[in-house]
């Protein structure tokens, strides 16, 4: 063949697209599907529970023991009665340890069956089926009748044993012969499907159409209070419909916003309590329920960003980090302050490193023009930074060094003073305008506010929160370093990094939603390989400059998790991943710098399997299992 026919042949649509991109993914989404689908146990309960408490399952080879890094767990409670989970691969299980319920009382299995692909199911609905669980700990008494199998406990942890015997079934070898084809069929259809929208600049805005389309799904169906602390965040924002100024600490009227802890979200500074109430105000004449219009700004804030994203390129590109994980859309569906310290943050951060924004276009004008009204009105925006969270003292700290970064190395040598001297001056008319909100606070309590906080805490906190209990008498979470408890106990024993982890990547409600262990598992690869690809980008390619800046970001991170590792040890133990969420912006402005030097394909693989998986993580597990209003 010719070199023209060869070079005809490579331009023809069918070889344009190059087929080992696709390829690749159909081998990974093969082996992902034998992995967590063919490969292991599929359990189908049917159980009746007087109260809400957890069933697990453990499995154990042989010669090892039963243990939490192996086991299956599902919430139940009383108004359900049918459960479905995933299980492991039975094939090399010896044992299975059924732990019913977490209560001392009684529980009613009305059936169970345990299917593996290539075997047949166990089932139990009979007497002669259950008979085979055998009692290992507090269990009272067993009992089979036609409803079902009755499991009377004598404590808190009841136990039954099942020595697992499977038998060989139907071959499955055409099933999944059919399905592999079907995923590499699919795949490489997609491929051939959208190939114009591949570049960055088209998937990600359809990325956050999705994202805001979900977001207000949840904040219209799901109930009043669902969410975490959102009470106590309704209570405060209520408070700013109808009044300009903070309210006394010890105001009998907002009496009803203390916490537990005996702490209102009006004794802050926060400011994104009035604006959510003023918006909800703005709102009445809809006739929308208290909660609902409440919700709108944060559901607003993320249209905002939505528009920003869709006008601005360079922030498109910084913004990808807000679709890796849902709990960060989650907080835009239900009235909290978190959702408008991430916006702002995220908007400074844009402002700082994109450079034709406002704030790169003043700082840098040489003209003789007066500039008197841009600084105020970018002080005017950098006001709210001061005002959000103390978590969010670690991103005006990342944002600081990052400034003296850019001064060093982006600006040229005749404008640094002027950069210097016009950024001096909006953070100080920023900082004024937040006293002026800091200062409303002590013009109406006084300077004794603190004072009065801490007399009001001890006359409203529940009495396990109250100052004067004594700490062998406060909640367990409180103060674990004071009660004798060591870091390691903290970190190893109760997992606090896990649980973290976890909350930042798809934990609903009070922590009652949550996904199987094997999304978590699954996201966790994912989320390392797309760190380390834009770390070693910046170590390998970014040179001097780059491996500063990704220093720099790693010290304030660090500093921000050990923070709050810190709190929980010595105060609260509280194992949120929003509290980590100041990380996401200073994360947007690394990735601005890594991305120009970054292996395209690889990321923008990474990226869609974690928008994916966020995707199934807000449908599957927070929108289907939170209580709602239909």
């Amino acid at each position: 063949m010719t070199l023209q026919g060869k070079q005809e042949i490579a331009s023809t649509p069918f070889l344009s697209i190059s087929w080992k991109l696709p390829l690749l993914l159909g081998f990974l989404l093969s082996f992902l599907y034998l992995h967590f689908f063919e490969n292991r146990a599929f359990v189908e309960l049917e159980i009746q529970v007087p109260q809400k408490t957890w069933f697990n399952m453990y499995w154990a080879e042989d010669g090892e023991g039963f243990s939490k890094w192996r086991r299956a767990r599902v919430r139940i409670a009383p108004e359900k009665q049918q459960y479905s989970f995933y299980l492991t691969d039975l094939r090399k299980i010896e044992r299975l340890r059924i732990d019913p319920h977490m209560y001392e009382g009684e529980v009613v299995i009305k059936s169970l069956q345990i299917s593996q692909n290539g075997k047949q199911s166990l089932q139990f609905t009979k007497k002669s089926e259950f008979k085979q669980l055998q009692p290992l700990f507090h269990i009272g008494s067993s009992q089979w009748t036609a409803d079902g199998f009755h499991i009377s406990s004598t404590g808190n942890d009841p136990q039954l044993e099942l020595a697992v015997n499977l038998h060989d079934g139907p071959s499955r070898v055409w099933v999944l012969f059919t399905h592999i084809v079907a995923i590499f069929s699919l795949v490489f259809l997609f491929f051939f499907s959208t190939e114009n929208f591949r570049r960055e600049k088209n998937f990600i805005p359809l990325f956050f159409v999705t994202a805001f389309a979900l977001i207000v799904v949840m904040a219209a169906i799901t109930v009043e209070n669902v969410h975490p602390d959102e009470y106590v965040h309704l209570d405060a924002a209520e408070y700013y419909k109808d009044n300009f100024l903070p309210p006394a600490v010890d105001d009998p009227a907002i009496h009803h916003s203390y916490s537990v802890y005996g702490v209102s979200r009006l004794n802050g500074h926060e400011i994104s309590y009035f604006f959510t109430g003023k918006l909800a105000n703005l709102l009445q004449s809809f006739h929308l329920p208290e909660y609902l219009s409440l919700r709108a700004f944060n559901v607003l804030l993320f249209f905002l960003l939505l528009l920003y994203i869709l006008q601005s390129p360079g922030a498109r590109i910084m913004a990808v980090p807000l679709l890796i994980s849902p709990q960060i859309w989650y907080i835009f569906s239900y009235c909290n302050s978190d959702a408008f310290g991430l916006v702002v943050a995220f908007i400074v951060a844009c402002q700082f490193a994109l450079p034709h924004s406002m704030l790169n276009s003043c700082l840098l004008d040489t003209t003789q023009k007066k500039h008197a009204l841009p600084l105020l009105f970018l002080g005017f925006l950098a006001a709210p930074l001061f005002l959000l969270k103390k978590n969010y003292l670690f991103f005006i700290l990342f944002i600081a060094g990052y400034l003296a970064w850019k001064i060093f190395y982006q600006v040229e040598s005749e404008l640094r003073r002027q950069y210097c001297r016009k950024a001096v001056i909006i953070v100080c008319i920023g900082l004024s305008l937040a006293g002026l909100r800091i200062g409303a606070n002590y013009a109406v309590n006084g300077i004794d506010m603190a004072a009065q906080m801490a007399n009001i805490q001890e006359q409203l906190a529940d009495p396990m929160y109250k100052p004067s209990t004594p700490i062998e008498e406060k909640h367990p979470f409180l103060y674990r370093k004071a009660r004798g408890h060591t870091l390691e106990k903290v970190i190893v024993v109760d997992r606090w990094f896990e649980r973290t982890y976890r909350s930042a990547f798809g934990v609903y409600g009070y922590f009652t939603a949550s996904a199987v262990d094997s999304y978590y598992n699954t996201v966790r690869p994912v989320g390392i390989a797309l760190f380390l690809l834009v770390g070693i980008t910046l170590v390998f390619r970014g040179g001097v400059t780059g491996n500063l800046l990704f220093a720099f970001f790693i010290s304030c991170a660090g500093a921000l998790i050990a923070a709050s590792l810190y709190h929980s040890w010595t105060s609260d133990y509280q194992t949120q991943g929003r509290y980590l969420f100041p990380m996401i912006p200073m994360v947007c402005v690394v990735l601005y710098h890594a991305r120009p030097l970054m292996q395209g394909t690889l990321y923008k693989l990474l990226i869609s399997a974690l928008f994916v998986l966020s995707v199934y993580s807000f449908v599957f597990v927070g929108l289907m299992r939170l209580p709602k209003i239909i």
